[in-house]
């Protein structure tokens, strides 16, 4: 394939996202409209990055590369104009971005190298005319920046709290299904921190169960998709939350902080993304040989009780 006919492919891929997105993204509100395509560019972004072994370094160039094409810089300002989504809707389109830019990298020459450079056409394109309708460049740029940093620590933190409960407490003598529910008993215990610090909307708890969800499903856990209609396991009082949370919680803070992820619910979605993924872990790849419908009910039932030892517990 020549530059040429490289070039008219990757034009050719870009028109079909946008054309996608405008399919996909139909809200009537401007701002959501530009937050959510912004997240999903960030998406786009994130997974082109993963194929590094320093993503930082890459995505720090990239960062650069993107303000001098704009010749802009990100906003230094609090986000005032309420562009930025919460973290468990930021996880859904920038999940929605890398899903795009995994079956658009099929069709390219190089792959999601190519990927990177529509995603960067994309933004160029789209930022100006934003600014054209009250949204400059600088505060589109800051949204722009702030979500692919949030996916990648998304994804680093979902293969680190998988790795610490299988090497550390399941391997220490843990089930996988105490395993299972440890886990999702963190993700409540961070739900419910949340809460106290901004008070989320009423359907969180529904949203933290879709994170949940959406993350099993990519890697193809089977069953019922719909776990609200799942029931409580039948020894959900038997479990120590307490102990569970007393061995895990030192080091998912302690990761907290290295990684910098300070928003409160963006660290409740980190883990919850951990959940649906051991989830999928123990079901799909036999590592404790559970029926997906009970791992979904121990998952459910670990959130419950996290959310309720967190409410629980002295101030």
């Amino acid at each position: 394939m020549t530059t040429a006919d490289t070039q008219e492919k990757l034009k050719e891929e870009a028109k079909a996202i946008q054309s996608k997105l405008e399919t996909l993204i139909k809200e009537e509100d401007i701002k959501l409209r530009i937050a959510r395509t912004i997240c999903v560019y960030a998406g786009m972004i994130t997974e082109t990055l993963l194929e590094y072994e320093e993503p930082d370094v890459v995505m720090e160039q990239a960062f650069h590369r993107i303000a001098d094409l704009l010749r802009a810089e990100p906003s230094a300002e609090e986000d005032d104009k309420g562009l930025m989504p919460l973290a468990y809707d930021v996880d859904h389109d920038t999940e929605l971005g890398r899903h795009l830019a995994r079956g658009v990298a099929k069709k390219l020459p190089k792959s999601l190298d190519d990927v990177h450079e529509i995603a960067i056409a994309l933004i160029i394109k789209d930022f100006p005319q934003w600014e054209e309708m009250g949204y400059g460049r600088e505060e589109t740029l800051r949204l722009l920046i702030e979500t692919v940093i949030m996916a990648l620590t998304f994804e680093m933190a979902t293969q680190d709290f998988c790795d610490l409960l299988i090497e550390e407490f399941i391997a220490d003598g843990h089930s996988p299904a105490e395993g299972i529910v440890a886990i999702a008993a963190a993700a409540g215990y961070y739900m419910t921190a949340a809460d106290m610090s901004m008070a989320l909307p009423e359907d969180a708890e529904l949203q933290m169960t879709n994170v949940m969800v959406r993350e099993s499903l990519r890697h193809e856990t089977p069953g019922i998709k719909n776990w609200k209609t799942l029931a409580a396991a039948n020894d959900a009082e038997n479990h120590d939350i307490p102990e569970y949370l007393n061995k895990l919680r030192p080091q998912i803070e302690e990761f907290f902080e290295l990684i910098g992820l300070e928003n409160p619910l963006g660290r409740a979605v980190a883990v919850a993304k951990a959940v649906g993924r051991m989830v999928a872990v123990i079901t799909v790849e036999d590592v404790g040989q559970i029926h997906p419908s009970i791992a979904k009910s121990l998952a459910k039932t670990g959130m419950i009780l996290g959310a309720r030892h967190r409410d629980e517990a002295p101030a």
